[in-house]
């Protein structure tokens, strides 16, 4: 699915991640410490880690890592990712792989571990820095949400950047709305006077 929010015009590459790898990459982050310990991660830092991420911000891990193989970046090159959610939505996600797997044993996680971050290949990724391939994404979101209701004329506006710095440019509107709305934040950053 192409998400109705995403800019195409923005996307150079699609990395695929098996969905059971996000769910191992949550386990071994919130119970396997002692498996990154041993893969050379700091132990504080290791633990810290622990109610960072949920699936779809552990997916994003494997996959920069990917992605710097792909794109043969070394030592002194860096590639930056987001944590898009934390595990405090997840908890029944773990309690629901404990009843699929026989085993979570350390050695388990040690496997996991090694596999899904230090295994991570170049593989299973799309080059879409084409204009070919980014239409094929913009046939794929027409696919997504003709059937929803939007128009072609609509989504066809999501072509040109135009489209999207308009909708960036509404987030200090909405922004001053939602703090006339809550005065007990205006002492936040967000809602201060300087935004």
């Amino acid at each position: 699915m192409c998400t109705l929010i995403h800019n195409v015009l923005n996307t150079d590459f699609v990395i695929v991640i098996k969905d059971e790898e996000a769910v191992q990459g949550v386990r071994i982050l919130h119970d396997g410490a002692d498996s990154l310990v041993k893969l050379g991660v700091e132990r504080e830092f290791a633990l810290s880690l622990r109610d960072l991420f949920g699936p779809s911000g552990i997916c994003n891990v494997p996959n920069a890592i990917k992605l710097a193989k792909y794109l043969r970046q070394g030592p002194g090159d860096n590639v930056v990712t987001v944590a898009t959610v934390g595990f405090d939505r997840y908890r029944s996600v773990l309690n629901e792989m404990n009843s699929r797997y026989l085993e979570l044993a350390l050695a388990v996680l040690d496997r996991w571990a090694s596999d899904i971050f230090l295994g991570a290949a170049d593989d299973h990724i799309f080059d879409f820095r084409k204009p070919a391939m980014k239409e094929r994404l913009f046939r794929q979101k027409e696919n997504d949400w003709l059937k929803f209701g939007y128009t072609k004329e609509f989504l066809d506006s999501m072509r040109s950047q135009d489209f999207w710095d308009a909708q960036y440019a509404k987030v200090r509107e909405y922004n001053r709305k939602i703090c006339a709305l809550r005065p007990a934040v205006e002492e936040r950053p967000l809602c201060s006077s300087s935004r």
